[in-house]
């Protein structure tokens, strides 16, 4: 049983943000990645990765490294949308020099929770922060691995991390781009079934776990 926090700590959000940022990046977050981006020891990554498992935010993949869970994505995602919304404001309306405004917004992520919509507003459609990274939409914080997808449920693809040559492959080898509509057939001990009209596709859970995905009627 996952004993949540009451309210993640800032050290909390700080972790589950490095660690979104890194599978936006690889695909996955590695122990020494997420040191190097916070700046502190692997030991002391490993010990704070203890306990975001046992919170149920993080999950373990043997020989691999970290990936969130749906829960820890859905907290990530929403800091991370404040954090590029806060960008966007920093330098569109109070005109902050570019260089500036990551570290401004590192701060005010964690305290402008319930007034992103009106930033939004504000800033009038934009989609990505000044450094052209998308802003996470609110719809994104339904979006989850396909290795977490449920037997007999559509899902459609929001996008592909391609974090490695095998992976670029073997997707690109079925045919798979965001936008494509398909239904979970059968889950594996190692993979997973899909079809897409019509048509059986066996994948691996290392591409599974490439390939974002979102439930659809």
């Amino acid at each position: 049983m996952h004993r949540k926090e009451l309210k993640p700590t800032r050290i909390t959000e700080d972790y589950l943000v490095t660690i979104a940022r890194l599978e936006e990046k690889y695909g996955i977050a590695r122990i020494t990645d997420i040191a190097r981006s916070l700046n502190v020891s692997p030991g002391t990554v490993t010990n704070t990765i203890a306990r975001l498992e046992k919170c149920g935010y993080v999950k373990r993949i043997p020989y691999r490294g970290i990936r969130l869970t749906k829960e820890g994505r859905i907290l990530a995602l929403k800091i991370l949308r404040r954090h590029r919304l806060a960008e966007r404001l920093l330098t569109d309306i109070l005109e902050v020099d570019i260089d500036k405004v990551h570290e401004i917004a590192h701060k005010l992520e964690h305290d402008i929770a319930g007034i992103e919509d009106y930033i939004e507003r504000k800033l009038e459609g934009k989609s990505t922060c000044p450094h052209g990274r998308p802003i996470p939409p609110k719809e994104s914080y339904e979006e989850v691995p396909l290795t977490e997808a449920k037997e007999g449920k559509s899902y459609r693809i929001a996008k592909i991390i391609l974090s490695n040559k095998e992976v670029a492959k073997e997707v690109n080898s079925k045919g798979l781009t965001p936008g494509m509509v398909f239904k979970v057939h059968e889950i594996l001990p190692n993979g997973i079934t899909i079809v897409v009209d019509d048509k059986h596709i066996i994948l691996d859970n290392n591409t599974g776990s490439s390939i974002i995905v979102c439930e659809v009627e």
